[in-house]
């Protein structure tokens, strides 16, 4: 029994009761969708007869209120809330011009998933491989609350007139040159969560030649926001950074599809045992749906690429073919 869904069902059957007037004309039902790595989503969507389009809001984060304790009457006042608010957003992406390819450009930004568990999804939407990973193209408007963002499908490319190749292009030039990623030991950070006054370093910001401590052997890469901030590993200028911190080399071990750590070669550990403490985290410590891979990856400077790092018996096999 999918009690999630028996959950939405019962927000589509009340929901009405906490929203204005307006709204008792307005069909809501349940919603189904797959999310990242084919997690299944159920969720509620509401369409006024006067609006072109569909509210719709996921159930997930709710339910999971509805277990931590949260009362129902309080869950379902900010539900009604939301899809208020989301009549405000589709007003927003209107007067936004959304259509007009040249206004959304700038906006466009880049996302990293597994391209094996995402089969179904990317059938839908333009991509770009990267060893088992797959690049997928997002819209991210900011507005007053926070942002506004739509996954970009086949049909976009259409409309906008433009080809997949020039569409990567102008995502990943936004990517270079105008997301703010950072670089922070892991200990440090782990200590600013507990303690707000003891920022740790973000080692992207270190000048040239400025002597840096670099003792540990865990570091986070992410973005400012943390969210989908593995992309970092897509910017040339932040891979060459750090390969100026770790001449001798470094590991990128993707912990989530928001963020990676980044292991210098010189404390020595194998791949196999950095192979082993992925899948350890990705089994206890990562929701499935935030899973990017367990694969272990390098930077080749040279070439400007990532790719998997193998290890040295895997590289003679190939080297035999």
């Amino acid at each position: 029994m999918n009690t999630e869904k028996l959950f939405s069902e019962f927000v589509a059957a009340k929901i009405k009761d906490y929203l204005p007037a307006k709204y008792q004309e307005a069909d809501c039902r349940v919603k189904e969708s797959i999310g990242n790595n084919g997690i299944y989503r159920s969720g509620i969507a509401l369409h006024l007869p006067e609006e072109d389009g569909e509210r719709i809001i996921y159930m997930s984060r709710y339910y999971s209120e509805l277990k931590a304790g949260i009362p129902m009457n309080k869950i379902l006042g900010e539900i009604a809330v939301q899809l208020e608010g989301c009549g405000e957003l589709d007003l927003l992406l209107k007067k936004g011009r959304t259509e007009d390819y040249q206004y959304v450009k700038p906006y466009l930004s880049i996302s990293l998933i597994n391209k094996g568990a995402n089969r179904r999804r990317l059938l839908y939407m333009p991509y770009m491989e990267m060893e088992d990973l797959a690049m997928i193209c997002r819209v991210e408007m900011p507005y007053s609350e926070g942002l506004v963002i739509i996954e970009v499908m086949n049909e976009f490319l259409k409309k906008w007139g433009v080809s997949k190749e020039a569409l990567f292009g102008d995502a990943l030039k936004n990517l270079w040159e105008y997301k703010d990623f950072k670089l922070q030991a892991l200990a440090p950070m782990v200590e600013h969560l507990q303690d707000d006054r003891r920022r740790p370093e973000n080692l992207l910001d270190v000048p040239d030649g400025t002597p840096v401590d670099l003792q540990e052997m865990l570091y986070i890469l992410t973005n400012r926001e943390n969210v989908r901030g593995a992309s970092a590993i897509l910017s040339p200028k932040v891979m060459n950074k750090i390969s100026e911190l770790f001449p001798e080399g470094f590991y990128i071990i993707p912990s989530s599809i928001h963020e990676t750590l980044i292991v210098p070669k010189r404390w020595g550990l194998q791949i196999k045992d950095l192979k082993g403490m992925t899948c350890d985290i990705n089994r206890k410590m990562v929701s499935t749906e935030e899973i990017l891979s367990s694969h272990i990856y390098e930077y080749d400077r040279e070439a400007g690429r990532i790719r998997q790092a193998l290890e040295p018996k895997e590289k003679k096999k190939g080297m035999e073919r």
